[in-house]
């Protein structure tokens, strides 16, 4: 069977030991692939040369602080879920963090071992789920737009229709009448053809009056077709609410 693909996570962390710790702690769930990075720099540094599913920032660091590399986070314009390292007090800390974007944050004086794995993947999956919740309202714009332009040339073809309608009626009434008064100068042996020429102008005119109405059937059906799967993509919603896979235990 396929092994399921690793969540990819940069964890940047000042304090060796505890970074040693939060690196061993996700990574004994089997479920991520960690890049420690010992500064905010060194962080920098490493997203400038690869991508990650999550990204974990402690506040307090030498040189660049968590919340400067949150900062440039924003100014990149990424999308990457961060999570906070915060210490005892540092509310303020985590409502900037929260401001620039950040997905959550942890006290580390509050940290679990085993709840740590979950709280990351939780945020990896409430990331995944806006992404495809974004993603469906960018395709429903999209048809939105498209029955809108569709409904557009109904309205335009059927003004039209009307319009060939209206000229086809004037035609066949004007034939009748031609028929009538050409009756009075053709011979009875010219009759025959002169009726036959009239009954083919008249099967010409009706097929043209079909035609100008099967043109308002042809866009009608082609909005059905969007609708119908709008409809269905409505029912088949993103499958990010089931339950997580069970983490392994952390010893």
């Amino acid at each position: 069977m396929e092994e399921t693909q690793k969540i990819r996570a940069l964890v940047a962390e000042d304090e060796e030991s505890f970074l040693r710790v939060l690196t061993t702690v996700l990574e004994a769930t089997q479920l991520f692939e960690v890049y420690p990075c010992e500064s905010g720099d060194e962080a920098v540094e490493t997203l400038k040369r690869a991508s990650f599913d999550v990204i974990i920032l402690d506040h307090k660091m030498p040189g660049l602080t968590g919340l400067n590399v949150l900062q440039w986070l924003h100014e990149q314009k990424s999308e990457t879920p961060v999570i906070m390292l915060t210490g005892a007090g540092s509310e303020n800390i985590a409502v900037e963090a929260m401001k620039l974007g950040a997905y959550d944050y942890l006290r580390k004086d509050q940290f679990d071992k085993s709840h740590f794995p979950i709280l990351v993947r939780g945020v990896y999956e409430r990331y995944l789920f806006r992404k495809d919740k974004e993603r469906l309202e960018q395709t429903m714009r999209e048809r939105e737009k498209n029955i809108a332009a569709i409904n557009m040339i109904i309205n335009s073809v059927a003004s039209l229709s009307d319009v060939i309608q209206m000229a086809i009626a004037r035609l066949a009434f004007l034939s009748d009448e031609s028929e009538l008064q050409l009756r009075t100068y053709v011979q009875a042996g010219g009759r025959e053809k002169l009726e036959h020429y009239f009954h083919q102008l008249r099967e010409e005119l009706e097929t043209l009056a079909f035609a100008s109405k099967s043109m308002v059937g042809v866009p009608a059906s082609s909005t059905e077709t969007i609708q119908s799967t709008t409809a269905s993509s409505q029912t088949n919603p993103a499958q990010h609410d089931q339950a997580p896979q069970k983490l392994p235990s952390v010893h």
